[in-house]
């Protein structure tokens, strides 16, 4: 159904592109032949007399009307095409092409064992799979937004309704992404540096002495002085010209910050050409959801007058690089000082209209992200509730036609056996990332989710450090310290344990798992722990849950459906004679 949606979507976008691209090209054909006859008039008024010079000036008019017709075609057949590709990025969430070419996000993760188990970054990772931000600031809030921070229950209905919006609304959606797209790509085209670090650096680098104008002052009227003397002749003619490179000299001297200014001038100027699409898709919409508004509104006072008064002062910053505007300018007016001052007032005045706007297109960037599930799957908002249970929970990353749904209700610590393969590891981490979309704001892929908003721990994929001289099991166990000093907060948790200390001989790991479960009891956490040895299912106060495997024709098989109850199977050795290990 989702699917669908998108390729109806994706025709009629093909349908205007075609429709658009018909009546370019005729404008197109229109313009030369307009330019042909525009050419041939002109060399005819050149031969005769009277108003014949009418005609061409008339045909030019019209030439230069159509031509800003052609551009808005241009322009639409364009924007569409970049809205197709933001479609064609939706439908490769249905097939898991999006892996291939997906922002794995590697370079925002951090040393959270919460990243690494429920796999949030990397091929195939959450991140990518959700991320349609290219700008610095979204990705980053992004990436933040998966983190799994605690949020209070006001702020997280602020973002789910805002979440909600964006995917409703999926036209408008769309569009802002598509110029994000075109942003990426002139990034790409242009190298352009970071916007934000362009502004760090005018604000750590930047100062100027108002002292200095004053030199200005008297530098000007000193070379309007020696103009008029010239005139009257008690100059030498050539005096002025001396004048010009002793200012050109002197700016060079007293202004050495206008050079570090011009040089970050022109990488906001570059880089803000980028931004300005999206600046205008989202200006233009309508929303309302409180927190999009507060976003647009950063973005709404982002005006005409501080763009254009930032433009012409950028222009005028990018022409020193050129010696003789140099020395004509600063020779005259030392130009770099007034610069210099201007910037100050611009910078004092609209900067921080500048980066709020920024940081709100990240933003936008982020939430529209996080819509990306409600737009692809069937998913459910979740309801921030005091019991803890969900029907049909699938995991987001696996497609839907291969993932079994399985509902379960939270009864404190819950202890879950089952043989090789069977779909403990997966059912946990269906529950693990999808309260992560929970925090975040976003759907979540159960028909029905309610949950408190607790702090949640993993401890899942342990490895070795070999580096730091850590074992598995001495991994595991720093994981399970954490949560033990968490549990003496008398804060509610969430805890989702895989194969606990499978790093350790039988006999310690059940005396380990078993003071560990304990904790967990006692303190009322909300806890899963995947294991083989029944002897756990005996601690008192645990509920016990199993996967179970079947055989078809002599082979195993799996139906990933918890039930309620003990495993009193296994397929170790099965496994092993089908790897032919043992006969």
């Amino acid at each position: 159904m989702k699917k669908e949606k998108l390729l109806d979507l994706k025709k009629d976008y093909e349908q205007i592109v075609e429709n658009n691209t018909r009546i370019k090209n005729n404008i197109s054909i229109l313009r030369l032949a307009l330019f042909v006859v525009f050419v041939g008039l002109l060399i005819l008024a050149c031969f005769k007399k009277g108003f014949v010079f009418v005609f061409p000036a008339l045909l030019f008019v019209t030439f230069v009307v159509v031509s800003c017709y052609h551009h808005r075609y241009l322009k639409l057949v364009d924007d569409t095409n970049y809205k197709i590709t933001v479609l064609n990025e939706y439908l490769s969430r249905f097939d898991d092409s999006y892996k291939r070419n997906s922002d794995r996000g590697q370079d925002l993760k951090g040393d959270a064992f919460l990243e690494a188990d429920l796999d949030i970054y990397g091929a195939g990772g959450l991140f990518g799979y959700l991320s349609f931000a290219k700008t610095p600031y979204g990705r980053k809030f992004l990436s933040d937004a998966l983190k799994a921070n605690l949020i209070s229950k006001e702020d997280l209905i602020k973002r789910q309704d805002a979440i909600k919006e964006l995917a409703s609304k999926i036209d408008d959606t769309i569009a802002v992404e598509a110029m994000a797209v075109r942003f990426s790509l002139e990034n790409d085209k242009k190298k352009i540096s970071s916007l934000e670090n362009a502004f760090n650096l005018l604000s750590n680098n930047i100062s100027f002495n108002t002292n200095k104008l004053f030199i200005n002052l008297i530098y000007i009227i000193l070379f309007v002085a020696s103009i008029v003397l010239s005139i009257l002749k008690y100059l030498p003619a050539y005096f002025p010209v001396i004048v010009i490179f002793i200012g050109y000299l002197l700016g060079k001297l007293l202004y050495k910050e206008a050079d570090e200014l011009g040089g970050a001038m022109q990488q906001i100027n570059t880089s803000f050409y980028g931004y300005n699409y999206l600046l205008n898709e989202i200006q233009s919409k309508q929303y309302e959801a409180s927190l999009l508004n507060e976003y647009q509104d950063d973005i709404k006072k982002l005006n005409a007058k501080s763009i254009k008064s930032f433009k012409l002062l950028s222009g005028f910053l990018n022409s020193r690089n050129n010696i003789i505007f140099q020395v004509i300018f600063n020779g005259t007016v030392l130009l770099d000082g007034l610069l210099v001052y201007l910037f100050i007032i611009w910078q004092r005045k609209y900067e921080n209209d500048f980066k709020n706007a920024i940081v709100s297109i990240g933003h936008f960037e982020e939430l529209m992200s996080l819509a990306t599930i409600e737009i692809v799957k069937d998913s459910s908002r979740p309801e921030i509730s005091s019991e803890f249970r969900f029907e049909q929970i699938k995991h987001p990353l696996i497609e839907e036609r291969r993932c079994v749904a399985n509902s379960f209700i939270f009864k404190g610590t819950n202890i879950i056996t089952g043989s090789n393969m069977s779909g403990k590891t997966t059912f946990m981490r269906s529950i693990g990332v999808n309260y992560v979309l929970f925090l975040s704001g976003a759907n979540v892929c159960a028909k029905e989710f309610k949950a408190p908003i607790c702090k949640i721990f993993t401890s899942m994929k342990v490895v070795d450090d070999v580096n730091n001289n850590i074992s598995t099991f001495y991994g595991e166990i720093l994981r399970v310290k954490d949560i033990c000093a968490y549990i003496k907060t008398n804060e509610p948790m969430i805890v989702l344990v895989d194969e606990i200390f499978k790093g350790t001989n039988t006999k310690d790991r059940i005396t380990g798992a078993t003071a560990f479960a304990k904790k967990l009891i006692e303190s009322g956490s909300y806890a899963i722990i995947t294991t083989h040895d029944s002897e756990l299912c005996q601690i008192e106060g645990v509920s016990n849950y199993y996967f179970l495997e079947h055989y078809v024709d002599d082979k195993i098989a799996f139906d990933y459906t918890i039930r309620e109850g003990i495993s009193n199977t296994r397929n170790a050795i099965y496994l092993l004679k089908m790897a032919g290990i043992i006969d």
